[in-house]
């Protein structure tokens, strides 16, 4: 048995080798996840109870924070704290902390502020400023952020509707807001290329640019924030039509992008609420102005009521069983980046695995193995591709380090031995 789940293993490194690694080391959290965040191993639930977690936005980013509330009902294991005022939760192994908390917005240089627009986050200068000083006030105070995203509102489709000349790719009319840009709030694109038909500089590629941005803001001041890039609602009734297909290319044009980049990280808010609990997938249509009947995903209406089947509007436009699917994969998302595999264990592996800690992930220089009995011996054996041996260690209390500095960038099958028991991950070397 041993020996044919060995062989799986190299066989899957050697379908994987063709893929870049850069692409491998994206995380996407979509509805194929959902039901994924019971696989979560306990230890990289803990490590997520250690995270400061921003949904930084207006109505709908209450889904993530009314989702997680509701999961932790549900599973006592996914605790949250969250705060909708006040000064934010410092550092504590206990919960996950969640808000929409930041240090100042467009209209205040400083002071928490729990209501975050696209003029705060993309749409002129002063936000980009604004945000980044909200991450170095936060980052140096004691207040770590371990991930942060923008929730959208109904910034892509509302308060100006499909209006001016058809978009000649795409055979559809813009819509949104863009409340403070440089042509004030009107309808937008996707790129630059698009100011032709809204008469706007703000794009999709505005707020992409901004998010990469912090991104590599974070990254060259050595904070630990990873910010992560989102699609937004999908609403039902006024916004279905060719509003809601002009919003729906510009979601596709979201992940596009995150696909196209390193390290890159998606949580795909509408392709989660798109689909129910049983895998279902809304889909709708609309005839483009060349006469092509266009499909597209929508809002499921089992996404729309609550836990007991009725529906109350809590502020975030969905109902509560929309709100846990969010949730499911937003604790999925931030495992991942915590450094889990996203692998499910194997029964006859799960023992081991339970009580072994692998990270960073990807990495880069160094590997850390780090079994929760430190008094015993473990057997770390690194192999490439094609299952050839490239070192091994003797993991102990005192010696939990292997040195990755001599390989080459690309994927190889770390196997874990104590005793009888055998593990195996996936690492990504940079």
């Amino acid at each position: 048995m041993k020996k044919l789940l060995t062989a799986v293993w190299i066989l899957t490194l050697l379908l994987l080798s063709n893929v870049p690694a850069e692409v491998q080391c994206q995380i996407i959290a979509d509805h194929t996840v959902v039901d994924k965040y019971d696989q979560i191993p306990q230890q990289y639930i803990d490590k997520v109870k250690e995270m400061w977690v921003i949904v930084a936005g207006e109505s709908h980013s209450k889904g993530y924070r009314i989702g997680c509330r509701l999961l932790e009902e549900l599973d006592p294991r996914f605790q949250v704290s969250i705060r909708e005022s006040g000064v934010p939760e410092g550092y504590t192994d206990a919960h996950m902390r969640l808000s929409s908390a930041t240090w100042g917005d467009l209209n205040n240089p400083d002071g928490w502020v729990y209501s975050y627009g696209e003029e705060d986050w993309f749409t002129n200068a002063t936000a980009l400023t604004r945000t980044r000083a909200h991450l170095t006030h936060c980052n140096t105070n004691n207040l770590a952020i371990a991930a942060m995203g923008f929730g959208w509102c109904w910034d892509m489709t509302s308060n100006n509707w499909p209006a001016g000349t058809p978009d000649p790719v795409h055979q559809v009319r813009w819509a949104g807001r863009s409340s403070a840009g440089p042509e004030g709030s009107k309808r937008w694109g996707l790129d630059a290329g698009d100011y032709a038909l809204t008469d706007n500089s703000v794009c999709m590629d505005t707020y992409l640019n901004a998010t990469d941005g912090y991104n590599a803001f974070c990254t060259g001041n050595t904070y630990p924030t990873k910010v992560f890039y989102t699609t937004g609602p999908v609403d039902a009734n006024e916004n279905l039509g060719e509003n809601g297909y002009q919003r729906f290319i510009k979601h596709e044009y979201i992940r596009d992008f995150v696909q196209a980049g390193s390290g890159r990280i998606l949580f795909d808010y509408a392709d989660i609420l798109c689909r129910n609990d049983a895998g279902e997938r809304r889909v709708v249509s609309w005839t483009d102005f060349g006469g092509v009947t266009r499909e597209y995903q929508a809002i499921h209406a089992d996404n729309l009521i609550d836990l007991d089947g009725g529906y109350v509007e809590d502020g975030d436009h969905i109902g509560e069983r929309g709100a846990v699917r969010l949730a499911k994969a937003l604790w999925w998302m931030l495992a991942r980046m915590a450094g889990w595999d996203g692998q499910p264990l194997a029964t006859d592996e799960k023992p081991m695995a339970d009580r072994t800690i692998v990270y960073p992930v990807p990495a880069r220089d160094f590997l850390i193995v780090e079994p929760e009995d430190l008094s015993g011996v473990l057997l770390a054996e690194l192999f490439d591709v094609r299952g050839n041996i490239i070192l091994s260690e003797n993991i102990t209390g005192i010696n939990t380090k292997i040195n990755l500095s001599g390989l080459d960038s690309g994927l190889y099958l770390l196997k874990i031995t104590a005793g009888d028991q055998i593990a195996y991950r996936k690492i990504i070397r940079l």
